[in-house]
């Protein structure tokens, strides 16, 4: 009787130790999944669409280790590779802490299996972390924990209450649809109509919404942006970026624009040579409208293109390739060459 009574203590403790390892593999998944959902958000505050922050957070979350041309928008950019260090390294404990609970789920089942009238308790435990995932991605729920954790990724990153914050929601070329929360307006549209400011003629930049609080107002040629509107805008990428990330004056023009230094990051170098990569905000005299075969790059100066990333999407580099401003390229050749010619100090 005694012997009965110990072999049923044995198989409930065993059993709970199932239903345990179940019950926390359940809640680490749905952590996990809205873990995903939160770097996303993360990802979208530095600047990247929904669908390319989702792709990237994926792929480091999981390390699976996936890499497209795409991933050097983040690599590029110091606030999104920090992100992504914390994603790698979130993604490796819960992938840790995933494996050895599902390792010992296997263990206890398979030295003791699960009876027929305890499954039930094991089913709805996953019902339930099932229905909780379902209920997160429905819009009544979804939506207002985005914007909740929008706010509170906001107040962290932008902590400077004179820094706009942009989002982009959407990219077509060298065009964009970006939102901007305006914590400060540029000083040329302060207290100035649309018409006044001249906002589409002068940069080429169209208002397309424009919230104040909690109403969306009517765009008409007298409107006036204030701060801590929130709008959205279409028009050139650089453009959009130049004017509302930035403190510019009255004489902001294509020609204080064109005097932005080129920036290198030498990525590694073999005695005199190194290869480096060069964000071109000025474009040099010898590239200027030219075919890579027509200018003096290579002949001249011994430098090879070896890629060219052009808004987000890496070109195929050929003689023919005309490299652009604000095209990031990847060199090899001499590193004082280099600076030379793209006019770095």
């Amino acid at each position: 009787m005694v012997r009965i009574y110990y072999i049923c203590i044995l198989k409930s403790g065993v059993f709970m130790d199932i239903v345990w390892s179940i019950l926390t593999i359940a809640i680490a998944v749905v952590v996990y999944i809205y873990t995903i959902e939160l770097f996303t958000i993360l990802f979208r505050i530095t600047g990247l669409t929904k669908e390319k922050a989702k792709f990237q957070v994926i792929s480091l979350i999981t390390c699976s280790g996936f890499t497209t041309s795409e991933a050097e928008i983040v690599t590029v950019n110091k606030r999104r590779r920090r992100l992504a260090v914390v994603c790698m390294i979130t993604g490796t404990i819960f992938n840790v802490i995933i494996i050895s609970f599902l390792l010992n789920l296997i263990n206890s089942v398979a030295t003791s299996g699960i009876m027929n009238d305890q499954i039930t308790k094991v089913a709805i435990i996953l019902s339930i972390a099932v229905g909780i995932i379902v209920i997160s991605k429905l819009p009544f729920v979804s939506k207002p924990m985005e914007k909740l954790v929008m706010f509170l990724a906001k107040k962290v990153f932008y902590r400077a209450k004179k820094t706009n914050i942009l989002t982009l929601l959407d990219s077509y070329g060298k065009d964009a649809i970006v939102q901007i929360t305006l914590n400060k307006t540029p000083e040329v549209l302060c207290n100035k109509t649309l018409v006044e400011s001249d906002l589409k003629k002068r940069y080429n930049i169209n208002l397309m919404m424009l919230k104040r609080g909690n109403r969306t107002l009517e765009i008409t040629g007298n409107t006036v942006i204030q701060d801590k509107d929130e709008i959205v805008v279409f028009g050139n990428r650089q453009a959009i970026k130049d004017l509302f990330s930035y403190k510019i004056t009255e004489e902001y023009d294509e020609e204080i624009h064109n005097n932005k230094e080129n920036e290198l990051t030498l990525i590694d170098n073999y005695g005199e040579d190194a290869m480096a990569e060069v964000v071109i905000n000025n474009l040099p005299e010898i590239l200027v409208d030219k075919k890579l075969y027509e200018s003096e790059i290579k002949t001249k100066y011994n430098l090879n293109i070896l890629t060219v990333v052009r808004d987000d999407i890496s070109l195929p580099v050929t003689k023919d390739t005309i490299i652009q401003q604000y095209d990031t390229v990847v060199i090899f050749g001499n590193y004082n060459n280099i600076k030379k010619v793209f006019n770095i100090i």
